[in-house]
Formats: structure tokens, C-alpha cells, sequence
């Protein structure tokens, strides 16, 4: 009984230092946020500012660059997601239950494509948006997240789907379903934890990109979050307020959409199979 005691203990204190070792960034980059400009650069280090100050946040929110760079990262973030799942659902699904000749070196030549170095599809993608007139258009930006999401979306899905037991399917054959509706009301239901992953990490790659932003974008009209963040580091001066409360207001959206994802994967643990 001690010896499961202390493994239970011992298990506690090593996520108590995990946490530790992961929340510090973020905690670290608020006090920073809060703090003036004297405090931050005083020896010995001014670790809780006193008094503390929002006049970082009240700068980035007069300036009127931040709810720009906001809304097109929330724009293009969420458009593409939603595409992404909208095109990526079926196709795993297709991948993984309907075998027809060619279907693997096809579902290998979707997964190669994530082995690509962005950099290498930079230059392609600019002179594409550029010969349609897209540059510095929150589109093109769309257009180019959707290949780069939708394999990771295919490939997080196609093994969930793969593992489906046929038993489930073979039922609802019996009951009178099509190949749609087996899809719709049976593998859908029962993929939601499944989904809500793919959604996750498809939001957040799409809301962390900077190389296609940057190069695909120019003024504040179309450029994204990143690309705002980085604004703030000039030749001669580094904004550490501005970009301290930036990056803080900037995580919020994430940890929102984060927790509606995560009701969708706890609905579909229970979902699917024990619906009428």
C-alpha cells in the first residue's frame, strides 16, 4: 500500500513539474505584459510588478493594428478548418473503408506531401496567388492552409476510421442504410473524439503559420497574427510590452476553441453506437 502511495506521489510531483516547466513561458510573457518599461529591464529582475500596468494592452487596442490581425487570422484559421473537415472527413473515410486499385499509393502520395518543407512550396504558391491576383488577400491565404491542413486532417482520421469495427456497419446494413447513411449516422457519430482532434491541431496550424503569411501578404488588411507579432521587432528597437500583451490577448481564441473541441470529443465517446 506505502509502495503504491508513493508512486502515486512521486507520478503527482513529476506533473507538477511538468506543468511548471510548460505554464512558465506563459506566465512569464503576462508579467511581462503588465509590467513598465523601468521594470522590465531592472536588476536585480522584477518578478510581480508593483504596481502592475495594462498600458501595453491600451496601446496595442489604440493603435487599431491588433483587431486587424485578429480578424484575419480568425477568419482564415476557422475558414479553412471548416474545409478542411468538410473535404477531409469523407476522403479518410473513403481511404480507410473502400479499397479500388491504386487507392494505397494514392492515400501514400497524400500523406508524402506533409514530408514537403514549407519553404520549398513558398516560391510555387506566391507566383500561383500572384498570376490569379490574390496577393495580400486573406483568400490566398485560405487556399494555401487547405492542402497543408487537409493531409493532416486525412491522416489523423483515416486510421480512427480504419479501426471502426465492420460489425457496427454490417447492422446498419441490415437496417436499411446506404453507403451515405452508414457515414452520416454511424462512422460520423462515433469519429467525434477523433474529429475534434484533427480540428485542433488543423486550427492551431493554420493560426501559427508565418512563412506563407509573410510572403503571401503585405499590409495590415490581410496579414494574420504572426506576422503582427513580428511587426514588433524593428532594426532598432524590440516593443516587449506590446508584444508581451499581443501574444497574451493572441492565446485566447486558441484556449476558447480548444474547449468547444474537446465537448465534441466527450459527446462522441458516447455517441454513434448507442443512438436510436
Amino acid at each position: 500500500m506505502n509502495k503504491i502511495r508513493l508512486t502515486n506521489l512521486a507520478a503527482y510531483l513529476i506533473l507538477m513539474l511538468m506543468s511548471v516547466f510548460v505554464l512558465f513561458p506563459f506566465v512569464w510573457t503576462f508579467l511581462t505584459s503588465i509590467k513598465t518599461e523601468v521594470q522590465m529591464f531592472a536588476i536585480p529582475p522584477v518578478v510581480v510588478p508593483e504596481p502592475a500596468t495594462l498600458q501595453h494592452y491600451q496601446a496595442i487596442i489604440e493603435e487599431g493594428k491588433f483587431q486587424s490581425f485578429m480578424g484575419n487570422s480568425l477568419t482564415v484559421a476557422l475558414v479553412s478548418t471548416v474545409l478542411s473537415l468538410a473535404i477531409g472527413i469523407p476522403a479518410s473515410y473513403g481511404f480507410a473503408k473502400y479499397r479500388y486499385r491504386f487507392s494505397g499509393m494514392l492515400f501514400a502520395g497524400v500523406i508524402a506531401t506533409r514530408m514537403f518543407p514549407p519553404i520549398v512550396l513558398g516560391v510555387p504558391f506566391f507566383l500561383m496567388m500572384r498570376q490569379l491576383g490574390l496577393i495580400n488577400t486573406e483568400l490566398a491565404l485560405i487556399i494555401t492552409y487547405l492542402p497543408l491542413q487537409l493531409t493532416l486532417v486525412i491522416w489523423i482520421l483515416e486510421g480512427f476510421f480504419r479501426q471502426l469495427p465492420n460489425e457496427i456497419e454490417e447492422a446498419a446494413e441490415i437496417d436499411g442504410l446506404g453507403t451515405l447513411g452508414k457515414f452520416l449516422k454511424i462512422a460520423v457519430p462515433l469519429s467525434l473524439p477523433a474529429v475534434g482532434v484533427a480540428s485542433i491541431f488543423s486550427f492551431l496550424a493554420a493560426w501559427n503559420e508565418f512563412m506563407f503569411a509573410l510572403t503571401l501578404t503585405r499590409t495590415q488588411e490581410a496579414q494574420t497574427m504572426p506576422v503582427g507579432i513580428a511587426g514588433y521587432v524593428t532594426t532598432f528597437q524590440t516593443f516587449w510590452g506590446k508584444m508581451s500583451a499581443t501574444g497574451i490577448l493572441y492565446i485566447v481564441p486558441v484556449i476558447l476553441f480548444t474547449i468547444i473541441a474537446q465537448k465534441g470529443m466527450i459527446k462522441g465517446l458516447t455517441a454513434g453506437a448507442t443512438k436510436e
